[in-house]
Formats: structure tokens, C-alpha cells, sequence
């Protein structure tokens, strides 16, 4: 079996080219309307794409590498029917006695077997052939080992800084600021927890899992009425106990999300799920964008009580880099369209803080004080994270309040993922079994859930840039997590060195992307009832709960279909058949687009 193959011009997809821009946060987004599909010419419907922040080696290497699917292929024994009509044929002259007449005594063929018997010749010469062989095989692993590993730290300079600014968004009260050491640290141990799972017990070996943006949301909810009720309802409740309910309640949630997604996927409701409508879908990801925004200027501004028009104008010198940062960020990274944009950008930023830092005489400790750097108490040995962990002091009166928004989180991140395994689905050009991928990000969650983690699911981003890069074994996983380990282990507190502003710069970045693609660009690309929805679907999460505006939106929804709108829900292609457009399955069906002839990607 040949395992190599020269790819068309029209194939290659190079994974260092990306379209652009938010890593860990994407979902399949629109397309250019003007379609490459020759399914789409004719019908008058728009393809999504994927937004991509990482994918695989230059092009040369590309255009002679293996696809995942003809890697997994099973070879014909038409393949190998020369070979065994010759190997027939050199038995009756090439193969000496002792394997031609095997009933001789054995003391007749070790006479008959001499130093010059062929017998001998061809043993050497296999001895020889497998040495050779064990060597190459050996120097190969090594050589494999080595790109694994480099491309498992080239994923995590691109998890590790998002990863960190996650636990800015789950923890925003005010309460939290003293103990944001651990809670990072809870983070980080979630993020090891998700990839070693994925590692381990996905189906492709290529998997990237990370904690991620879809039930952020629903747990910062969580957390801001856990601090709520407690402060309202329980008297005498001390710092400890709040602490302890809110990390270890999330936690189950965390885990009551697994079961959900394992029952989802072991009963096969997989399609049910997907039947949420594409707009309404846009509007929660373009209220994510508002989120994460709104979570870098507090982060920003000190994290302040109330953040309003008057914070802005008093902390606007705190605010302007990091919103300057990632409007570079966002533009860098859509117009030059390589993985290594945003890499380099987050150490730009770095460079230039302590450049000024230096220029002005200031130090690390005045910077703190100015307001530059948060300022936190040095954290624990990391084996002590799990210390607040206490169930006995545990406030389980508040645990059944949040059962209507654990509810919305199963069914938002279940969406999500089968958002996440469509877009890897496309680029893997073979169907993957949904409700399996769904279990699988099930056991991750639980396993998170159990360990005091947090919600994750497939990163598609950099799922396909290790699937493009030619890793076809988990060790690059590991290797991520492994990463991920040594900053869980510093015995120092990593947010007192990197500035405010380094984390905010990301949060707006991914704000100015997400906002801008669903309540923007998608104006031209869908139908305008499905473009309201949208927008309606936005404001609703703006000013209710995130599960009231979702119901909100789906109603409206419905309710435009039964009026008879044309919210684009059935349209008809030029060969007769129909496609659900505004459902998941358009969402998702052409996710990774055709490259260009110069190689970048519509």
C-alpha cells in the first residue's frame, strides 16, 4: 500500500495559512457568497466557513503527504499480486533443499545446509535487511517524537495565553481577586485534564481538547449568583465557604454537563440537538464576543464593582493598549493569515511593556502598584489547589437553583461540539459519528467535572492544524499537556508578571471578531428574517439570561415560519433535493472551503 500520494494544486491546504482569528472561541462562520462548490453555483445558497487559527507545513510538504483517510484505508491484495506470482515462481529455483523437502532427517539437512548454501546467503542478507530496517524504524519514531512534541508547544503558545484569560471571564466578582492564583491554576488543571481525555479516547489522534468559550457563559452565571445567595441568604458565611461552594458546585455542573453528553450521545440524540437554528446559534456567539469584551475592560480597568461610562473615562489610560492590542491583533491576523501571527503578536505586546517598563526606570513591583499588573499573593504548591475543596462547608441550598441554567449549558455545548466535530469532519473528508464524538466529550467534561474543572470541548482550530500538519499520533496531545504542566507547576504566581492589558488584548480580539462576523458581515449572506433573528437573538442574551434569549430567539424563529417569512429554512438545489438552510446541518456542511489558486482560503 502505497501511503503517499502527490496531492492536486486544487488540494493543497497549507495549515500554517489561516483565515482568521479567534483561537479556542470559533465556530463555523460564513463564507464569501461567492461559492466554489458546484453544489452551491445554482442554488442561491451561502457556504459557511471555518475560522482556522493553525494548520500544517509548507507547501512543499503538503503537496506530498498522507490524507488521514488514505492512511486508515485498507489495501487491495490486487496490490500485491505481482509480487506473490514472483515469489511462486523463485521457490522451485531460488529456495535450497532444506525448505523443499522437509522430510529429510534433520542431520541430512544440516549437512546439505553448508556456508555457501543460499539458505545461508539469503538469511545473512535478511539479517543484514533487518537491521537496516530496525535502525530506520528507530531514527524515524525519534524523528516523528521530535515533530510531535514540537508541534504539541507550537499548540500550547496558542491555548496557554486564552487559557489563562478563561478563568478572568468564569471569575469576574470582585470576590474572586484575592484568590485568582488557584483559580487559574483550577484552569490549567482543567485544560490538561480535557486534553489528556481526548488524547486518550478520541477517535482521531490529532485531537486538540481544551476548556472552551461555549459554557464560559453558564458558569460565570453560576459563579455571580453563587456569591449572590450566599452574601443574601447564608449568615456568618466566611470567605472559605464561599470559595468552597462556588469551585466545588461549578465543578459538578461540570460533571453533571458530562453525563448529559454521554446520555445524549448513548440515546442517539445528536440530531435533535443540531436542529437549533443557525441565527439564533449567531446571536449567542456574537453575545460571547460582547462577553469576553466586556470581561477585558474590567479585567483592564481593576475589575471595579460597577464598570460604567465613568470607569471608562477614569481608567481609559489602563484600557487604550489593551484595546489598541487587540485591534492589532485582529487585523494582523486576518490580513497576513498565518499561524504564527498570533504568537508573535502576544510577544510583541510582552516586548513592549517591558521595553517602557525599562525606558522609564519602572519596576515590576511599581507597576504593580500603579495598576499595570494584578496584584495576588504567591500561590500555593500546586498540589495544593484542591484544598478549598471541602464538601462540609459546602452552601447545597443554592445547588437546585442552577439546574434551569445547567439545562441550557447541556444543550448550548452539545452544539456547539457537533459544531466543532463538523468543521473537523469536512477537512477529514469521512463522516464521523456524532453522538460517539459526543459521548467522547462527554467522559472529558465528567473526568474535568470530577477533577474541580471546567466545560471544554474539541478546539477545531488547531485540531485541524495538528490534521494538517501530519500528526497522526497522540503523543502531540500529550505533548500539549505535558506544557500545560509545567506552568500548572511554577511555584510563582504568573499573572504578576504579564500585564492587564496582555490578557484584555485577547479578550477584545476575540470580542471585535465574533461581533463583528455575526451582527456585520453575516447581514449579506442570509436571508434578512434570518438576519432580525439574529440580531433579536443578541439583544435578548444582552438584557436576560443567555437560556431566556436562546428561547427568545427560537420563538421568534418559529413564529416567522409559521407566518410564512422566508427565514431561508428549505430552499431547493438545482438537482431537486432540499437542505435544511438555517438548521446546523447548513451550519456545518461546508465548513473548510476550496482554497484559492494561491493557496490562502476564501
Amino acid at each position: 500500500m502505497t501511503l503517499r500520494r502527490r496531492r492536486s494544486d486544487n488540494d493543497v491546504k497549507s495549515c500554517w495559512e489561516v483565515e482568521a482569528t479567534t483561537p479556542m472561541t470559533s465556530r463555523p462562520h460564513f463564507s464569501s457568497p461567492r461559492s466554489s462548490s458546484p453544489r452551491y453555483e445554482h442554488s442561491g445558497l451561502k457556504k459557511p466557513r471555518a475560522v482556522s487559527l493553525g494548520s500544517a507545513l509548507e507547501q512543499e510538504r503538503l503537496l506530498d503527504t498522507t490524507t488521514f483517510s488514505g492512511y486508515l484505508s485498507v489495501p487491495s491484495y490486487s496490490q500485491y499480486q505481482s509480487r506473490a506470482d514472483r515469489a511462486e515462481e523463485e521457490t522451485a529455483t531460488e529456495v535450497p533443499q532444506i525448505l523443499r523437502f522437509p522430510e529429510r532427517t534433520y542431520s541430512q539437512l544440516i549437512i546439505e545446509t553448508s556456508e555457501e548454501s543460499p539458505f545461508l546467503a539469503v538469511d545473512d542478507e535478511y539479517t543484514e535487511e533487518f537491521k537496516c530496517n530496525s535502525l530506520a524504524d528507530a531514527t524515524n519514531w525519534f524523528e516523528n517524537f521530535g515533530i510531535n512534541v514540537l508541534y504539541g508547544m507550537i499548540n500550547a503558545t496558542i491555548v496557554l495565553p486564552v487559557l489563562l484569560s478563561f478563568a478572568s471571564i468564569i471569575y469576574q466578582d470582585a470576590f474572586f481577586s484575592p484568590f485568582m492564583p488557584v483559580l487559574v491554576k483550577l484552569t490549567l488543571s482543567s485544560g490538561i485534564i480535557h486534553q489528556i481525555c481526548f488524547s486518550s479516547f478520541s477517535s482521531l489522534p490529532f485531537a486538540v481538547g481544551q476548556v472552551q468559550d461555549a459554557g464560559l457563559i453558564f458558569l460565570h452565571s453560576m459563579a455571580s449568583y453563587i456569591v449572590i445567595y450566599c452574601r443574601q441568604n447564608v449568615p456568618n458565611c466566611d470567605d472559605e465557604t464561599l470559595l468552597t461552594t462556588v469551585t466545588i458546585l461549578l465543578a459538578l455542573c461540570t460533571a453533571s454537563l458530562g453525563c448529559g453528553l454521554i446520555l445524549i450521545g448513548r440515546w442517539k440524540l445528536a440530531q435533535y440537538v443540531q436542529m437549533l437554528p443557525t441565527a439564533v446559534m449567531g446571536g449567542y456567539l456574537a453575545f460571547i464576543g460582547y462577553f469576553c469584551g466586556l470581561a477585558g475592560l474590567k479585567l483592564m480597568a481593576g475589575s471595579p464593582p460597577e464598570f460604567t461610562l465613568q470607569t471608562i473615562l477614569d481608567k481609559w489610560p489602563f484600557l487604550l493598549p489593551g484595546v489598541v492590542g487587540g485591534l492589532f491583533i485582529y487585523v494582523s491576523v486576518r490580513r497576513l493569515r498565518h499561524m504564527a501571527v498570533l504568537p508573535s503578536c502576544i510577544l510583541l505586546l510582552l516586548c513592549l511593556f517591558y521595553t517602557a517598563l525599562i525606558i522609564s526606570g519602572t519596576t515590576v513591583e511599581e507597576a504593580t502598584r500603579m495598576g499595570w499588573i494584578r496584584s495576588m499573593e504567591r500561590p500555593p504548591s500546586w498540589y495544593h489547589t484542591w484544598d478549598y475543596f471541602r464538601f462540609d462547608k459546602v452552601v447545597w441550598s443554592v445547588f437546585p437553583r442552577l439546574f434551569p441554567t445547567l439545562l441550557g449549558m447541556i444543550f448550548v455545548v452539545a452544539l456547539s461540539s457537533s459544531l466543532d466535530v463538523a468543521a473537523i469532519e469536512l477537512e477529514l473528508k469521512r463522516p464521523l459519528d456524532y453522538n460517539k464524538e459526543l459521548r467522547m466529550v462527554g467522559i472529558s467534561n465528567l473526568v474535568s467535572g470530577l477533577t474541580g474543572g471546567y466545560t471544554g470541548s474539541y478546539i477545531f482550530s488547531q485540531t485541524i492544524f495538528s490534521l494538517r500538519a501530519g500528526i497522526r499520533s497522540p503523543i502531540a496531545g500529550f505533548a500539549l499537556a505535558a506544557f500545560q504542566g509545567v506552568v500548572f507547576t511554577l511555584p510563582f504566581p504568573v499573572l504578576s508578571y504579564i500585564p492587564n492589558f496582555f490578557f484584555g488584548s485577547l479578550l477584545v480580539m476575540i470580542c471585535v471578531d465574533l461581533m463583528n462576523e455575526w451582527l456585520w458581515e453575516v447581514r449579506n449572506r442570509v436571508k434578512p428574517a434570518e438576519y432580525y433573528v439574529c440580531i433579536f437573538t443578541f439583544v435578548c442574551c444582552l438584557f436576560l439570561a443567555v437560556e431566556t434569549g436562546i428561547c427568545c430567539g427560537v420563538a421568534v424563529f418559529i413564529g416567522c415560519k409559521r407566518f410564512g417569512v422566508d427565514v431561508g429554512e428549505n430552499q431547493e438545489h438545482a438537482d431537486g433535493h432540499s437542505i435544511k438552510e438555517t438548521g446546523h446541518s447548513n451550519a456545518v456542511e461546508h465548513v473548510i472551503t476550496k482554497p484559492s489558486e494561491n493557496g490562502s482560503r476564501l
